[in-house]
């Protein structure tokens, strides 16, 4: 009879232990698609913002506008109330040839140009974004992000 005691404390750490996992990798998958003046948005960053209590949930485009999120390492995002941001910059590229010595001289104390936003900034801002969206366990979460100016 004292087998038991000991069963019951190794059965009830190992359900602990598979129910802390579970509740921790509690993420839900949400995908959907950007797009802007109605064509897909390639290479955009997606970030669904959610409360403090709640780690954001980010993604970068495909070629035709479709995101998933992923928390950290895992694919999906907590179920909860986010704003969306939406951001995609246009770094300046470098021309084919080098510099010439002269100009590089010239360059060295310039700054570069900085990146120029190709979506409109109330979409950068999370206290502006009107991308509103209620992520919700054991539903469809897809959401398209139609931009406008």
């Amino acid at each position: 009879m004292p087998c038991h005691p000991v069963k019951f404390w190794i059965v009830a750490a190992v359900a602990l232990v598979a129910g802390g996992c579970s509740r921790s990798s509690g993420l839900v998958p949400v995908t959907g698609t950007v797009t802007y003046k109605g064509q897909p948005v390639p290479g955009a960053t997606v970030v669904f913002m959610g409360s403090e209590n709640t780690r954001p949930a980010t993604a970068v485009t495909q070629a035709d506008g479709s995101y998933s999120l992923m928390t950290l390492d895992a694919k999906g995002a907590m179920p909860g109330s986010y704003t969306a941001i939406v951001t995609k910059t246009d770094a300046p590229s470098a021309s084919g040839e080098p510099p010439s010595m002269e100009e590089a001289a010239k360059q060295v104390n310039r700054p570069p140009p900085p990146p120029k936003d190709l979506l409109p900034a109330k979409y950068s801002d999370a206290a502006r974004s009107p991308l509103k969206f209620e992520v919700k366990a054991g539903q469809k979460n897809h959401f398209d992000l139609q931009l406008a100016d």
